[in-house]
């Protein structure tokens, strides 16, 4: 009806116009009202609307007054369009929502014009589909692994979503997919989200690594947060260094720097061994241009040799928070400079020689080359905290120790002895070096007649090429023998042959020996002389053992023993009663661990003790009480014999 009438305005108008002269004051007409009006979702909550220009009979210039749900959006504009953010109008929504929200927007358009002339109210009703994005989150912690690059850790705050839309998460290292579509759950650590990657990413550490987190309400909807890393920013390159070199630079570890590294690049064009060292406990960590590990450790690396080529190094302060600053030293000369060449030394040789091992030796070893035209002994000590290694001259092992090495024999020819650090002390001292035949300090005991018991004393020095001191001897009958002393030493027993018999700490025993020659090693295995007592027993196991007889009842008697040099490490008292008895027996007074067990004559058990006195009843017979030592051990003290 209103555009009826709108119409019936303009035709008049035309025929007042061609009937009156151009003089005629013709009157403003208001603009038609406003159509084609349209609402169009441009991002997330933000709406445009847009409608068609409004016609105007007398050509003016229009402006248009927007309301959107009571609320005034746009105020004479003279745009075709205006946009909206609607989230306001989401407030009071259903929670009940899962994706996004269908919003109903009652738009209401008038047209104005310069004479004023108001159009008609426009008013429509658009429906249009609004999903916020997530808000923006941050990262919590993100930790790499510097060692060997093949770990990281993201953690990050979750985002909110407004829609109560559920959030997925996809995380980037660079361009590749760390992980996809993660969900937060309620059993993450303190409801942070947190993935591991454990995969090698070296190949990206040597440009900008970018880490980046995408919220997706899987509905359009997307925020994203990222961080950049440039682990290279701080490294040094330092040139090719010309050799020998010895310099120092300074160094600065920022709080800023993420992987609490710098690195330093360098070249060498011929081979040299290597000491790198700073002045803070730093961790230092050396590869070659390709990445691959060549050495690390604590504050101090060193090296025999590093071929030519190009290095990277890397300074580590990672559990310092704080700034950190010092000096890096570089060493880098041939490790062989301070060897010494000791010429032809003659056999018997001894000689205490000075070494010092400095701090920018880069084997850590001092070399010293001697020759020998005779086979000898080898023996070298020290009592500062050294190693030894001895090699022939084309590097074949022979022998080695801490603070003491030696071998029985060495062939004529050139060797090799390397004095080097002992768990990377800075030291210095003095070591002797022995050449002769270990053979000049064994004793030949000879012919031994049995029984035999002895004790001879002993001395076995560090000189001693071999480390031991043997005693030969032969017997013409079957024995039984012991060999003991007080001194911590080791006892081996072999034949003529070099057939291995026994051995043990302190003391070895046995029950029989065949008629035959024998020798007898004590082994120095300290670091200084040591010397002591031996004590040698060769008898029958049973000589000791006693024979009361037939005993009458009552019977109270004491029994002073020593088993020490016992064959069998015991004595047994046998003997007999005619009649039923009550038995008491123990052993007091001892002076080593003991016990006491009673048989009867075919060796059956009937009772025994470590601790405590034995009691019972014996029927009449024969019987034998034991008095031996636990674990074999020997001593003395007074077996206590009473029968009642």
């Amino acid at each position: 009806m209103k555009k009826i009438i709108n119409l019936f305005y303009v035709c008049l108008l035309i025929i007042i116009s061609s009937c009156g002269s151009d003089d005629d004051a013709i009157g403003n007409l208001p603009p038609m009202e406003v159509s084609n009006i349209e609402a169009e979702v441009i991002e997330g909550t933000l709406v445009r609307i847009s409608w068609a220009e409004a016609e105007d009979a007398n050509n003016d210039e229009l402006s248009y007054d927007v309301v959107i749900n009571d609320r005034v959006v746009a105020d004479k504009t003279s745009e075709l369009s205006t946009e909206f953010n609607v989230a306001s109008l989401l407030t009071n929504r259903s929670n009940n929502l899962q994706k996004g929200l269908n919003l109903e927007l009652t738009i209401s358009i008038k047209a104005y014009d310069t004479n004023g002339g108001v159009s008609d109210e426009s008013i429509v009703k658009r429906n249009v589909f609004v999903n916020r994005d997530p808000s923006t989150f941050e990262f919590a912690n993100i930790n790499f692994d510097f060692s060997y690059y093949n770990w990281l850790e993201v953690s990050w705050y979750p985002a909110i979503d407004e829609d109560d839309d559920i959030l997925s998460y996809d995380v980037y290292l660079n361009d590749v997919v760390l992980r996809e579509n993660y969900i937060i759950g309620s059993d993450d650590y303190d409801g942070l989200g947190n993935i591991y990657y454990n995969t090698d990413y070296s190949q990206y550490v040597d440009d900008e690594i970018i880490i980046k987190v995408v919220a997706n309400d899987r509905d359009g909807g997307i925020t994203e947060i990222s961080k950049s890393f440039d682990f290279r920013a701080t490294d040094v390159d330092l040139g090719t260094f010309s050799l020998p070199y010895d310099s120092s630079m300074e160094y600065v570890i920022n709080q800023e720097e993420v992987d609490r590294r710098v690195g330093y690049t360098f070249q060498i064009d011929e081979n040299t061994g290597y000491v790198i060292e700073s002045s803070e406990y730093l961790q230092l960590r050396l590869s070659d241009n390709q990445g691959n590990y060549i050495n690390g450790s604590y504050e101090r690396l060193y090296g025999e040799s590093l071929t030519a080529g190009t290095y990277y190094l890397e300074i580590e302060n990672y559990y310092n928070n704080s700034n950190s600053s010092g000096t890096l030293s570089f060493v880098l000369k041939d490790p062989k400079e301070s060897d010494v060449d000791l010429g032809t030394l003659g056999v018997p040789y001894e000689e205490a020689l000075n070494f010092s091992l400095p701090n920018n030796e880069p084997d850590n070893k001092i070399g010293y080359t001697f020759q020998i035209s005779e086979e000898t002994g080898f023996s070298v000590f020290s009592q500062n905290n050294i190693n030894f290694e001895l090699r022939e001259v084309n590097g074949n092992f022979i022998t080695s120790g801490y603070r003491r090495a030696f071998a029985e024999t060495i062939q004529p020819g050139t060797y090799y002895l390397e004095v080097y650090q002992y768990y990377n002390d800075i030291n210095s001292g003095s070591f002797t070096m022995v050449l002769k035949d270990p053979t000049t300090t064994d004793v030949d005991l000879g012919t031994l007649s049995i029984p035999y018991t002895d004790s001879v004393e002993f001395n076995v020095s560090i000189t001693e090429p071999d480390g031991k001191i043997r005693y030969l001897f032969e017997i013409n009958s079957a024995t039984g023998y012991s060999f003991t002393t007080q001194t911590g030493i080791y006892l081996n027993l072999y034949d003529s042959n070099g057939n291995y018999i026994n051995y043990g700490y302190r003391d070895i025993y046995g029950e029989n020996l065949n008629a035959g020659s024998y020798y007898l090693e004590i082994v120095n295995q300290d670091y200084n002389d040591i010397s002591g007592t031996l004590n040698i027993t060769l008898s029958s196991p049973n000589e000791s053992d006693i024979d009361l007889g037939a005993l009458t009842v009552p019977f109270n008697q004491s029994f002073d023993f020593n088993t020490t040099g016992e064959i069998d490490r015991k004595i047994r008292y046998e003997f007999s009663v005619d009649s039923e008895a009550f038995y008491a027996f123990e052993i007091i007074n001892e002076n080593y661990d003991d016990y006491i067990y009673l048989y009867d004559a075919s060796g059956n058990y009937i009772g025994g003790s470590d601790y405590y006195q034995i009691t019972g009843t014996l029927s009449p017979g024969n019987y034998y009480v034991e008095v031996a030592g636990y674990s074999n051990n020997t001593g003395s003290g007074t077996l206590v014999f009473d029968l009642q």
